[in-house]
C-alpha cells in the first residue's frame, strides 16, 4: 500500500544480515540481527532473513506494510530482482531474493545494490540532506559509489552505475582485485593504504603504525591512529592515498557537476587528515567553476545507514 506507514527493510551483509521495521521518517520501530551462515548456503541465510522479518513484523498488518526493501553487495539484477554471486557470499548463483519474498509475505520488494541503498540512506537523512544532486562513495575495505542525480538515484543500463573505484587514475599502476591496474580502489582503499605502508616500511622504522603492529598484520586503522597522534610517516601514507582520492573525485566532478559528494568511513574516521590533501588534489584536477559549488564532506550516518539503506527504497517514490 502506497501510504501504509511502515517499510521492512533487509540488509544482507557478508559478516551479518540484518532486519528492521521503520516508519516513513526513518524511525526504527524493530531491529534483528544474526551472524551471516554464508558457509551453510544461500538457502539458509534466506531462512535466516524470513524468520528475523517474520519477528519485526509480529504484530503488524500486512496493510500497514508498504513493501519490503532489500540491501546486497553487487552484482545483482535491481529490476529482476537477482543477485548473482557477490564475493562475500559464495555460492549465491542468481537467486531469486525479490520474488522468494513476495512469494513468503505477499508484500511488494525492491533489490538494490548496498550502495546505492546507501547512497539514498545518505541523501535523504545523512549529509546529503538539502542536495539536488550528490554522489555517495564508499571509502573502506572498497571503493564503490551511488549515484542521486536531480533528486533520483542513477542506476546506469544494467546496474553499473557509479563504480568509482575502478576508474583508473594512475597507468600501469598497482593490480586491482577486479584485474585491472591503476584503478582507485588499488591505490586509495584501506588495503591500498596498508599496502603502500608496509612498502615504505624501511624508510621509517621508527614510525608509530609499527608501535601498533608489525608489518604483516598492518591495517589503515592501523595508519589512521599514527597519524592522528602526530606520526609523519602515516600522514604521508594517508595523503597520497587521499590525493589519489581527489584526483578519482575530480573526475566524477567534470563529468556531474555534483553539489556533494559524501565520502564514507576514512574519511569518516580520519577527517582533514585526508580531507585537506585531497581538497587540494581536486583543486588541481577540476575546474573552479566546478569546485565552486561541490562540497565534499564526511557520511553521518554512520551504523545507522545501514538499517535505513534498504528502507530507503520505498521513500524514493
Amino acid at each position: 500500500m502506497p501510504d501504509a506507514p511502515y517499510i521492512v527493510g533487509v540488509d544482507i551483509g557478508g559478516t551479518k544480515v540484518a532486519c528492521v521495521l521503520a516508519d516513513g521518517e526513518g524511525r526504527i520501530v524493530a531491529r534483528q540481527w544474526q551472524p551471516t551462515r554464508s558457509a551453510e548456503g544461500w538457502q539458509v541465510v534466506v531462512g535466516q532473513l524470513f524468520e528475523m522479518t517474520e519477528r519485526v513484523l509480529q504484530g503488524v498488518s500486512p496493510q500497514l506494510v508498504r513493501g519490503i526493501g532489500i540491501s546486497c553487495g553487487g552484482p545483482l539484477d535491481s529490476q529482476a530482482g537477482i543477485v548473482y554471486s557477490p564475493p562475500n557470499l559464495p555460492g549465491w548463483e542468481a537467486v531469486p531474493i525479490k520474488s522468494l519474498f513476495e512469494e513468503r509475505f505477499g508484500l511488494p520488494t525492491r533489490l538494490e545494490n548496498d550502495a546505492n541503498a546507501t547512497a539514498l540512506a545518505e541523501y535523504r537523512f545523512g549529509a546529503g540532506r538539502g542536495s539536488r544532486n550528490m554522489v555517495f562513495m564508499t571509502w573502506g575495505t572498497g571503493i564503490g559509489g551511488g549515484l542521486v542525480l536531480d533528486g533520483r538515484l542513477y542506476r546506469g543500463t544494467n546496474d553499473l552505475a557509479g563504480e568509482i573505484g575502478h576508474t583508473t587514475v594512475l597507468l600501469d599502476g598497482p593490480l586491482c582485485g577486479c584485474g585491472k591496474r591503476g584503478c582507485l580502489e588499488a591505490l586509495a582503499s584501506g588495503p591500498s593504504i596498508a599496502r603502500r605502508a608496509r612498502e615504505l616500511a624501511g624508510e621509517s622504522p621508527d614510525s608509530l603504525v609499527w608501535q601498533k603492529s608489525s608489518p604483516e598484520g598492518v591495517t589503515a586503522q592501523h595508519v589512521v591512529e599514527a597519524a592522528q597522534e602526530g606520526d609523519l610517516f602515516a600522514r604521508y601514507v594517508l595523503a597520497e592515498a587521499a590525493t589519489y582520492m581527489g584526483i578519482g573525485i575530480a573526475n566524477v566532478a567534470q563529468i556531474l557537476n555534483p553539489e556533494r559528494v559524501v565520502l564514507g568511513t576514512i574519511a569518516v574516521k580520519a577527517g582533514e587528515l585526508v580531507l585537506e590533501p585531497l581538497r587540494r588534489a581536486l583543486a588541481v584536477h577540476a575546474w573552479q567553476r566546478v569546485r565552486q559549488v561541490l562540497q565534499v564532506v564526511p557520511a553521518e550516518l554512520g551504523d545507522r545507514a545501514q538499517d535505513l539503506a534498504a528502507v530507503c527504497l520505498w521513500l524514493e517514490d
